[in-house]
């Protein structure tokens, strides 16, 4: 009987373990997003981003963007700017590219494809993201 019952009784002990690892950790409302400090400024109007993480994160699975996030690094933050450096805004994994590459992660590709669908989405540099002052 116990046989029979263990790997029951292991399963939900594991999902409950994986649930309180979740609940764990907050999920920030809003973040800033701005260029690494050492890379150049491209234009004089780009501003520092402010980000609805929270809007976005009851939208998104998180591996969508959070690419590099796994089971072993579930609720550590690590900036894109520490993996997505370069200033070359050419470089397919430089911190440009991050944000305005063609598709998905990319916030721009992202918002263009739904867009694309019917969406609302926006996708100007300083209506949507880059808004003066």
């Amino acid at each position: 009987m116990l046989k029979k019952v263990l790997p029951y009784f292991s399963a939900v002990v594991l999902a409950l373990l994986t649930i309180t690892a979740v609940q764990a950790y907050e999920v920030p409302d809003k973040i800033v997003i701005e260029r690494p400090s050492k890379n150049r400024k491209l234009n004089t109007w780009v501003t520092k981003v402010s980000f609805a993480h929270g809007f976005h994160a009851i939208r998104i699975p998180c591996q969508k963007c959070h690419h590099k996030e796994s089971d072993k690094t579930l609720g550590e933050f690590v900036a894109c700017r520490d993996c997505h450096n370069s200033d070359d805004p050419n470089d397919k994994t430089g911190f440009y590219r991050a944000w305005h590459s063609d598709g998905p992660p990319s916030c721009l590709g992202c918002h263009t494809q739904m867009r694309a669908k019917g969406g609302k989405n926006p996708v100007g540099c300083t209506t949507a993201c880059h808004k003066p002052g």
